[in-house]
């Protein structure tokens, strides 16, 4: 019986959120300890299995249309002897909170399915095949989900430069807490285009802020100066509600996880919903404020150490 498994994980943007699409610099980094998982197995009939949906590859319902579509096009172009399989997804990741999801189950899918096949994919090939699902998932693919959820290292990327691994020997760790709802980058992102139209003084010198806060952050982390990587957290924030991409459950949830003990928190990505991150220095302050954003409210948490980007171990 012929079997396949794909992974993939998470991602989180820690800095530069919106000011991106204007030029500035932003940087993003995997999120290792929210894996994706797929698994195929040879059947009598084409299923998928996962908690968004269950049954008939060719019925899955248009909320899942780039998986729909991904899975087609991999069998067309794998497939020779139309064998018949199962997909099952494997996936903690919540939708629609800027985590990557679409991103990182695409990914896993297109392993799992190279891996069934037994044919070689090279990490090009595998962006590719991410990309065009997450096109038909969203509309348009920035190709910064698709190299994040792929990466074990974080990335800098910006609207007019090539993405670029780098890594930082940092101790302390990130709490990501999720909001329980729905962010909405496409409302957001067209909020802060009118604001930008209506006073691009004001609204650029905001933007402009986030995208130095974006490099003053990279910089503390590679010199593992969480101190001053947790004032640039807060005021990244102080800038993001400025924008109006706060709402009152993301407020206390960040309030909550400062009071707490976190060095600084912030939204992260489109805003108005989705995620907020934590700086904490060691383990058991991520527990404590971890415990506190689950009191006031948080739907999940994750911890991620930061010493896991000491080193570059991406493969290809």
């Amino acid at each position: 019986m012929l079997k396949g498994i794909g992974k993939s994980h998470g991602k989180t943007i820690i800095m530069g959120e919106h000011a991106v699409v204007y030029g500035y610099p932003a940087f993003a980094i995997p999120l290792l300890s929210t894996p994706v998982i797929v698994k195929m197995k040879q059947s009598n009939e084409n299923s998928l299995i996962s908690k968004y949906y269950a049954g008939k590859i060719d019925k899955i319902p248009d909320s899942l249309s780039g998986v729909k579509f991904l899975i087609n096009l991999l069998d067309q172009e794998l497939n020779d002897s139309k064998v018949n399989y199962t997909i099952s997804i494997d996936s903690g990741l919540p939708i629609a909170r800027g985590m990557g999801s679409s991103a990182a189950i695409a990914a896993a899918i297109t392993r799992a399915f190279f891996d069934f096949f037994d044919k070689e994919l090279n990490h090009q090939e595998l962006l590719d095949y991410v990309n065009k699902s997450e096109t038909v998932t969203h509309g348009k693919a920035s190709g910064l989900d698709a190299l994040t959820v792929s990466s074990e290292s974080p990335i800098k990327f910006g609207k007019n430069v090539a993405p670029k691994h780098f890594n930082f020997n940092s101790d302390g760790f990130i709490v990501i807490a999720d909001s329980g709802i729905k962010g909405r980058t496409k409302e957001t992102v067209a909020d802060v285009r009118t604001m930008y139209d209506r006073e691009p003084e004001r609204i650029g010198s905001y933007l402009q802020q986030l995208g130095d806060y974006a490099t003053k952050a990279s910089d503390y982390l590679v010199k593992g100066n969480l101190k001053q990587l947790g004032l640039i957290f807060s005021l990244a924030n102080e800038v993001l509600t400025k924008l109006d991409l706060s709402i009152p459950k993301v407020d206390r949830l960040i309030n909550a996880a400062n009071h707490a003990g976190s060095l600084g928190s912030k939204i992260t990505g489109g805003g108005r919903g989705g995620c907020i991150i934590c700086l904490a220095r060691n383990l058991t302050s991520a527990q404590m404020i971890q415990k506190a954003l689950i009191k006031s409210g948080a739907e999940q948490t994750w911890i991620q150490p930061l010493s896991i980007y000491a080193e570059d171990t991406d493969v290809d």
